[in-house]
């Protein structure tokens, strides 16, 4: 769907993703070459997209904490309650991912 999936079991970091991304922003390519896919020849639009995409998960994976779940598969299945189950063991990365990242900017709320 146009989106990557980052393997916690591998290194991923949600931190370095939007690193990343913005260094990609700063740098105001022509063109950006994926290992898969066409050339995209809009990369600001691209990158933004993405942003918006994951800053909507965390967003999502927040209101669902807030909400009360209480783990990670509650969260699974709040945010991604509109995809296919299948696909919810490689969200489930990404989701511990977010949650990483939203407790590095201390945005997670206290445990009573």
């Amino acid at each position: 769907q146009g989106s990557a999936v980052l393997d916690i079991t591998s290194g991923g970091n949600m931190s370095e993703y939007f690193k990343t991304t913005y260094k990609f922003l700063e740098l105001s390519p022509h063109a950006l070459i994926p290992m898969h896919g066409r050339v995209n020849v809009w990369p600001k639009q691209m990158l933004c997209g993405y942003l918006k995409n994951r800053r909507s998960r965390e967003a999502n994976i927040l209101k669902a904490i807030e909400g009360g779940a209480k783990t990670l598969f509650d969260i699974v299945a709040y945010v991604y309650s509109d995809v296919d189950r299948r696909a919810w063991i490689s969200a489930s990365s990404n989701v511990r991912l977010h949650v990483d990242h939203l407790a590095q900017q201390h945005k997670l709320p206290k445990v009573a």
